[in-house]
C-alpha cells in the first residue's frame, strides 16, 4: 500500500485534518504528512513512540473481536486535538488527527472509505485487517 500516497490525500479531503501518520507494524517505518502551515505538538520522536502505544491499544481491542467483531476505529479527544486511530492494511496503523471544532463523523467515515479503497488497490495487501505481533 502506497501510505505515503494515501497521507496526501487525506490532507487535502479536509482542511480540518492536521496530521496524518502510518506506522508500519512490520518494518517499524513511519509515514507521516501535516498540513500545510500546522505546528507539530510532538516531535518525531513522541510520534512514533505514540504510535507505538496506540499499536498496543489497537492489540488489546482485538483481543475481543470473536465476541463483538473487528474495530474499525478508535478516537480520543483531546483539549488541543482530535485524534483517530484505525487499521491500514495488514500491517498499518493508521493516526490522523483534526483540529477540535469539526463533525467527525464524516472524516471517519470518508477516511474509512479511502483506506478501503487503498486496501483494494494494492497488488501485495491481502486485504486483512490484522497487525501483526
Amino acid at each position: 500500500m502506497d501510505y505515503s500516497k494515501l497521507c496526501n490525500e487525506l490532507l487535502e479531503s479536509n482542511e480540518k485534518i492536521r496530521y496524518v501518520g502510518v506506522y508500519n507494524s512490520f518494518s517499524g517505518d513511519v509515514y507521516e504528512k501535516m498540513q500545510n502551515g500546522t505546528v507539530r505538538h510532538f516531535d518525531k520522536d513522541q510520534t512514533k513512540k505514540s504510535m507505538t502505544q496506540a499499536i498496543m491499544r489497537w492489540k488489546t481491542r482485538k483481543q475481543f473481536s470473536s465476541e463483538i467483531g473487528d474495530p474499525e476505529y478508535a478516537m480520543t479527544r483531546y483539549q488541543k486535538v482530535n485524534r483517530i486511530t484505525m487499521a491500514c492494511g495488514k500491517d498499518g496503523l493508521l493516526m490522523f488527527s483534526t483540529e477540535v471544532d469539526v463533525h467527525l463523523c464524516d472524516i471517519i467515515d470518508d477516511t474509512l472509505k479511502m483506506v478501503k479503497r487503498f486496501e483494494s488497490e494494492s497488488e501485495d495487501d491481502d486485504g486483512s485487517r490484522n497487525i501483526r505481533t
